[in-house]
């Protein structure tokens, strides 16, 4: 046994950081991060079918979710931002089916120091209230802060050093109170609170013992809870890895190395350890825990079940449409939808229906899913006018301000460009001004999403003035997204924001450069959108002005070559998402890539997919046209006139009025050329 451990435990100096392993003994076996995540997928997934009386009907897509989830692209804090953004903060009750009585010898391990007085504090990131139970047992007073009016208070009794009963930090809240846990992707880039880190701050110059703590937190953020920089000054530290895994992951290696001589690893398990260690002390060993039997997970699969029971039809439909839209399930999750919004006439009345009607629309309407899809007789089908209607039917709730957005790229698909372009004005003078009128945003996220959607009626109706429109409310759309901590936010502004200038000359791939970290977050939770528009942007830049000016510089074939790279990559992405309007789009801007590379057989392919994409999406003929009397232009053909003007014509017939001033202008300069 480490001498300096002993010593600062007999002197009362020692701190316990206790992680998710220690509450993973039996015969607790509390699940850990992922295992949890995955029984709350599972519990929901059974709500639904079972309340819509169709079991089966999506459970074989749990191991799509499964292989997303092993492959690191859909961690649990953005399963947990998802559900967290679709129920609100009763997802946090799903957590407080850990609230279970049966503590393991861990937690009675660290009970039993602190009735010895070897603690001077716990530190914990688990919700359970295990330790303190096992606290109880022994008689040891403490004190919980959870939330930041206790970090507040016990940050100042440890200034002062007037701690009476032993602190209890806990980390992420307390299943005690479910407003106080932190889960989310969103919670977590916003950081704790200050005061937890003030209050651990005066905690650094103890002994540290860190159990069942992997430090996964500290790979995504070296800062989080001042623990690597607090251990300059610390005594020392003791890391227990465990047994069956004793490879430290990059976070604890990081965390350790800055103990330096001042830290051990020791492979050992956490009850058996701390048993040594109370007789170091010579006190008495604690009794073994019964451990032949794990009795958690049973107690949690019933809480877990109890709180999806809760759930209505509507909230579960929108949580596993959410999951399902993440991992490129988006077809199943809007037929999910399609199914609460137009059969389930007992849900009307349910809360949460309006909000299954604003995704039902923005995944069926505004992403193009179901726009112009026609029913066996080739009328619009039932899902083409309910999506549209489904928005619609919002005005004059709370969530007017949501489905307006998304209105505005409806309008847009159904060849409406005036209307598009009159809301995205109004959602670009709301940021200028903030001042949104009578129907306002009720958070951050929906400013956000207003400007993304704005984004794209513009992409379509660009001139040099729309264009600086949005580029000027950029900004503010940016510190929307980063004050509500949505990092998948900021990377889909960052990126429609790139395929705004993408017909310039700036460096986009320099631009898109600055939101690395962010873009990186957004493909590891799997965010098509944000993905697809960056994939698009570069590849749009490329066969513009930008990529022209690369070509010369540089080599021409690379440069259309990158450009059908990233163009290929927007296709698969918006493919997995069901945003049709946007395939076409980028299959228009492959023809000028292919042209480049004199592929003729290829980029006419390209160009009779376009053709017909752009029969389903009217609003895309003036681009389509362009594109092609580019083609016709490379080879001299007179016929590129014909073409300019009736992409001019399809500007101006569909009220794309910004855009028509972009194509006179091109329209010019040909009728100059072939003079």
């Amino acid at each position: 046994m480490n001498h300096e451990l002993v010593s600062h435990a007999r002197s009362g100096e020692l701190v316990v950081f206790a992680g998710a392993g220690v509450s993973a003994g039996n015969p607790s076996a509390l699940p850990g991060w992922n295992p949890l995540n995955v029984s709350i997928v599972e519990v929901l997934f059974d709500r639904l079918e079972t309340g819509l009386g169709r079991k089966g009907w999506i459970s074989e897509l749990r191991p799509v979710i499964e292989a997303h989830r092993d492959g690191g692209k859909f961690p649990p804090e953005y399963q947990a931002q998802l559900i967290e953004e679709f129920c609100g903060d009763r997802y946090f009750r799903a957590l407080q089916s850990l609230d279970i009585s049966t503590f393991n010898g861990g937690h009675d391990g660290i009970a039993a120091l602190a009735e010895a007085g070897a603690l001077c504090a716990v530190v914990t990131t688990n919700f359970d209230r295990l330790i303190e139970l096992a606290l109880e047992r022994r008689g040891v007073a403490y004190t919980v802060a959870r939330n930041d009016a206790e970090f507040v208070a016990m940050s100042e009794r440890l200034a002062r050093g007037s701690c009476d009963e032993l602190p209890v930090l806990k980390v992420h809240g307390c299943v005690s109170d479910h407003l106080s846990m932190i889960d989310t992707l969103k919670q977590r880039k916003l950081g704790r609170s200050r005061h937890l880190t003030a209050c651990i701050d005066c905690l650094q110059s103890g002994y540290w013992m860190y159990l069942g703590f992997s430090a996964a937190d500290l790979e995504s953020d070296k800062s989080y809870l001042g623990l690597v920089a607090g251990a300059a000054r610390s005594a020392g530290a003791t890391y227990l890895a465990y047994p069956g895994a004793p490879e430290l992951g990059v976070g604890a290696k990081t965390l350790m190395a800055e103990f330096g001589d001042r830290g051990e690893i020791v492979v050992a398990h956490i009850a058996s350890y701390l048993v040594a260690l109370c007789v170091a002390l010579g006190r008495a060993a604690p009794v073994p825990i019964e451990s032949e039997n794990a009795v958690g997970p049973a107690e949690v699969r019933s809480n877990l079940q109890s709180w999806a029971e809760s759930l209505t039809l509507s909230a579960a439909a929108l949580c596993v449409a959410g999951i399902l839209e993440s991992v490129g399930g988006a077809e199943t999750a809007v037929r999910i939808l399609d199914r609460i919004v137009r059969k389930e006439v007992q849900e009307r009345g349910s809360p949460d229906y309006p909000s299954a009607q604003l995704h039902y629309g923005r995944l069926g309407a505004a992403w193009g899913r179901f726009i112009a899809v026609p029913d066996i007789n080739g009328l619009p089908s039932n899902a083409s006018v309910e999506t549209q209607q489904s928005l619609m039917r919002l005005s004059g709730t709370d969530l007017a301000f949501a489905a307006n957005t998304w209105l505005a790229c409806v309008w847009l698909w159904i060849g409406e460009g005036n209307q598009a372009s009159a809301v995205a004005k109004a959602i670009l003078a709301g940021l200028v001004d903030n001042d949104w009128g009578d129907v306002r945003p009720r958070n951050r996220e929906e400013v956000a999403d207003a400007w993304v959607s704005a984004a794209q009626v513009f992409i379509l109706n660009l001139s040099s003035d729309s264009g600086t429109a949005v580029e000027i409310t950029a900004e503010p759309a940016l510190d929307a997204a980063r004050r509500s901590g949505d990092v998948v936010r900021v990377a889909r502004v960052a990126a429609l924001r790139c395929l705004v200038l993408a017909k310039s000359d700036i460096d986009i791939p320099a631009l898109a450069a600055e939101f690395d970290a962010e873009f990186t977050e957004a493909g590891r939770v799997g965010d098509g959108l944000a993905m697809g528009m960056r994939a698009l942007a570069l590849g749009r830049w490329h066969v513009s002005k930008g990529g022209l000016k690369l070509a010369q510089a540089t080599d021409a074939q690379a440069v259309a070559e990158a450009a059908l790279d990233h163009l290929g990559a927007a296709v698969g992405y918006f493919t997995s998402q069901g945003m049709h309007p946007w395939i076409v789009y980028a299959r228009i801007q492959q023809t000028k890539a292919l042209a480049d590379l004199h592929r003729w057989d290829d980029c006419q392919a390209c160009i009779e997919a376009a053709e017909e994409g752009r029969k389903r999406f009217p609003i895309l003929t003036s681009h389509f046209r362009e594109a092609y009397a580019q083609v016709l232009a490379m080879h001299q053909d007179p016929d590129a006139l014909k073409w300019f003007r009736g992409a001019l014509e399809s500007a101006e017939e569909h009220g794309l009025d910004e855009r028509a001033k972009h194509v006179r202008l091109v329209l010019e300069q040909a009728e100059a050329q072939f003079s």
